[in-house]
């Protein structure tokens, strides 16, 4: 039995009026497009998409858009009948009905139809039926594929809890079947042991359509079967709703599938590049025992006599440094929050063996960007390489074979895939900029800092999912095999305790990078008073020109996110050399709460932060640590803005982050035979929002004191980085004005205050504080893009003050 299987996925907008978008646009279709929208006055027209996807699916008999209303249905495919739960036709008006996305991705409305599996739903037990506890789809019969073999493609959607996975089956048929009736007869005995999975994805992408596309090849008759699996009945997120969704099934010649190739049928639109030494080429087998594989990589370790791959035959006439480049079609740019995994595997076998790189070709500049490199020998076998793909210009994806010190250094690449998504370089030590890392080794060079350096009260442990109650499996690899990174827990740490997990050095430059990770945030028995997890927090640390280290934000949530792996990025953008550090800091749950990290990947690309609330800004704080850039301006010595320690803070008053002794800020004032003490809390300089649009600067506060004359303020002033030191603020704009009077509390309890703050210049922002006779503490100051309404109303300064009640 041959079988060879590819993988890719891309994301879909599925509101978007343009369309679907491919995995990886080839640059004459993307003209293409341009042109039929410049020829309709540069508006897309949906009806002329609809009509399109009408006619491709009558003239692919293969392909099924599962029709629209009034009429959905399965088309040719078929529900296996050894499980209860079942894929039935739908469309997006039942989204909120029997579940699934609210469009489709043929017609982009809520009338075209898709399949649909609601993954909460439990199926009866009955004795004798097969333990199946997923639905099956079934395609027709096929046929052989022949060497060039076919390609799959489809959009998924899946969301909710109680989903767990979507796998693609390739089913073996036996006998001589030849049509759909005896075939479906014949599925009465499935068991699935035939089966080879070709496709698995288990993240959820939130509710939108994302396209997948196989490539296979299998010389026998066969079926292909679409298999939706709940997560198990045993844990508790299978009583929630859920769904796993297919749309647009179809199978299409194997050129079709981007840069896919299995070698077994030429190479599949690649080409050798003219600007080398010598020619990749196509073989079943290495004529030399000393170097090069026996087989192809999916026949290697299997009794089968089909299968090919590419290599650089480094026999002679080759000399050591002559270059062999194999480059792919020429691709639009990608989306800078959409980058490329692409997996492929190679074989590197005898003592003269060279280098193997992968190579983003600018299409534009003529530069090569060398991402991915491996040197020298590594055993008679085949690995599995990756590597993230990201260009903000047309690009063309190269693999480059460098000739060792003599003749033995046959290297060779089979299956090449990519699927959407960012991915860990792999090996680590092929990854052109440090930092990649699955822990499936080891840390790959992230570390705890030592005890001197005082970052931290504790260390990160790398984990094995099978010695942990939660998460049950690892990111990476999705099984309880899988390592992953993870807070430690136990009665030793204390609310407020923290955990550094530092990068190696990186370098300073104008250019943009983006780091991708997974991260795990679950706290299964909430507080009474709320959610007290902890924080999990992302910065950049550097030394700046006047030699002070300086600890930059990029990422930041807190508490308790979800019991799921979830997709964290943010862009990371510094001159100076600078490490990065993930900051895991306890709350006062941390007996029952968990925090992990996986899958860390960084590569050159300017993506925007995900998930958004993640994002943060000069001036947000949480006063855990310290003050964060804000400063106490104030100059006298007895009255000043603090933050709370276990000797000093006031009333007992707690953490308003996480209900801990310390971690806001605070000034008391008892001074009753003097005029009111103003002190003053200063942001650090904010830069203005790129589209002048307004921040939302919120923030949490609470009083005490006798006096209720004591007032709590917000202002803005402006701000210009080029004037000299005394001439860049401009004068101070009270936006929030909140006398102790209209608190409406007997004791010290907090509470949540926001402003709108104009953002169309550069500015600061101001916390200050006026009392005889009391204080305010505020903590978690955090600013949002947009506009919002004062809270509470009373804090409005223009409103005139309450009229006071007549006498009686």
């Amino acid at each position: 039995m041959r079988l060879l299987v590819t993988v890719a996925t891309a994301t879909l907008m599925a509101v978007c009026l343009a369309g679907p978008h491919p995995l990886l646009q080839l640059a004459i279709e993307a003209e293409a497009g341009d042109a039929a929208v410049e020829a309709a006055g540069g508006h897309f027209n949906q009806s002329v998409l609809s009509r399109s996807r009408r006619q491709a699916t009558e003239d692919n008999p293969d392909l099924c858009d599962f029709g629209s209303s009034p009429t959905v249905s399965l088309c040719n495919w078929t529900n296996l009948k050894v499980t209860q739960l079942q894929w039935q036709p739908s469309q997006g008006q039942n989204a909120y009905w029997i579940g699934g996305p609210k469009e489709d991705v043929s017609y982009g409305d809520d009338q075209g139809g898709y399949a649909v599996f609601e993954t909460s739903q439990i199926p009866e037990r009955q004795i004798g039926q097969p333990n199946f506890e997923s639905a099956m789809l079934m395609s027709p019969l096929r046929k052989s594929t022949g060497p060039k073999g076919m390609c799959i493609k489809f959009w998924y959607s899946m969301a909710g809890l109680s989903p767990d996975r979507l796998r693609v089956l390739l089913h073996p048929v036996t006998g001589n079947i030849t049509s759909r009736g005896s075939v479906v007869d014949m599925m009465l005995n499935y068991d699935g042991s035939d089966d080879e999975v070709l496709w698995e994805e288990r993240d959820m992408t939130m509710g939108d359509w994302k396209e997948g596309q196989i490539s296979y090849a299998y010389g026998k008759n066969h079926t292909v079967i679409f298999e939706g699996i709940p997560v198990d009945n045993s844990d508790i997120s299978r009583r929630f709703r859920g769904y796993i969704a297919v749309d647009e099934l179809s199978f299409v010649d194997s050129d079709q599938c981007s840069v896919f190739c299995n070698f077994e049928g030429g190479t599949c639109g690649w080409t050798q590049d003219s600007n080398d030494d010598f020619d990749w080429t196509l073989s079943r087998g290495s004529l030399n025992p000393s170097t090069g594989p026996p087989r192809d990589r999916s026949s290697f370790a299997k009794d089968e006599m089909m299968g090919g791959y590419a290599f650089i035959d480094s026999g002679y006439p080759r000399r050591p440094g002559d270059r062999a480049r194999l480059m792919s079609q020429e691709f639009q740019s990608t989306n800078p929050d959409s980058p490329i995994c692409m997996r492929f595997w190679t074989h590197m076998f005898g003592n003269g063996i060279g280098t193997l790189r992968v190579i983003i070709y600018d299409v534009n500049t003529g530069k090569d960007i060398a991402i991915w490199k491996i040197s020298g020998e590594a055993g008679n076998a085949w690995y599995q390489g990756q590597v993230p793909i990201s260009s903000p210009a047309p690009f063309k994806i190269v693999f480059e074979g460098v000739v060792g010190n003599n003749n033995l250094g046959d290297i060779a690449i089979d299956e090449i895939t990519i699927k959407q998504g960012a991915c860990p370089s792999a090996p680590q030590v092929a990854a052109a900029k440090s930092g990649d890392c699955t822990f499936e080794v080891d840390e790959c060079g992230w570390s705890n800092p030592g005890p001197r350096e005082r970052l931290d009260e504790m260390d990160w442990v790398r984990t094995v999912a099978a010695d942990s109650r939660v998460p049950i499996r690892d990111h990476s690899m999705g099984t309880q095999q899988g390592y992953y990174m993870t807070m430690p827990r136990g009665t030793v740490q204390r609310g407020g305790d923290r955990a550094w997990l530092i990068s190696k050095t990186m370098k300073g430059s104008t250019q943009p990078m983006c780091i991708i990770f997974w991260y795990f945030m679950y706290e299964p028995f909430i507080d009474p008073s709320g959610p007290s997890l902890g924080s999990l927090m992302l910065h950049m640390r550097y030394e700046n020109k006047d030699g002070d280290m300086v600890l930059q934000p990029v990422w930041a949530l807190k508490n308790h996110q979800g019991p799921s792996w979830m997709h964290g990025q943010a862009k990371l953008l510094n001159d100076n050399d600078f490490v990065v550090a993930f900051e895991g800091v306890w709350g006062s749950s941390r007996g029952t709460g968990f925090i992990a990290l996986d899958d860390i990947t960084i590569f050159s690309g300017d993506c925007s932060t995900k998930p958004q609330k993640a994002t943060t800004s000069g001036g947000d704080c949480d006063f855990q640590r310290d003050a964060c850039l804000w400063k106490n301006v104030t100059t006298d010595a007895d009255f000043r803005w603090t933050t709370a320690s276990i000797s000093r803070r006031p009333a007992n008053l707690p953490d308003h982050t996480f209900g801990g002794p310390i971690g806001y800020a605070y000034f008391d004032v008892f001074n009753q035979n003097a005029r009111p003490q103003s002190l003053m809390l200063l942001s650090p300089p904010m830069d203005k929002t790129s589209d002048n649009s307004p921040i939302c600067f919120t923030f949490w506060y609470a009083y005490f004191g006798a006096s209720e004359s004591t007032k709590l303020k917000v202002t803005r002033e402006s701000y210009d980085k080029a004037a000299e030191e005394d001439k860049r603020t401009g004068t101070p704009v009270e936006l929030w004005v909140l006398e102790a009077k209209t608190v409406g509390t007997q004791r010290p309890e907090w509470q949540f205050g926001q402003v709108e703050v104009d953002a169309s210049t550069d500015y600061r922002v101001s916390v200050v504080g006026m009392a005889t006779n009391g204080g305010f503490a505020i903590d978690d100051i955090k600013t949002y893009k947009g506009a919002c309404r004062i809270r509470p109303t009373a804090a409005n300064p223009t409103t005139p003050p309450a009229a006071p009640n007549p006498p009686t």
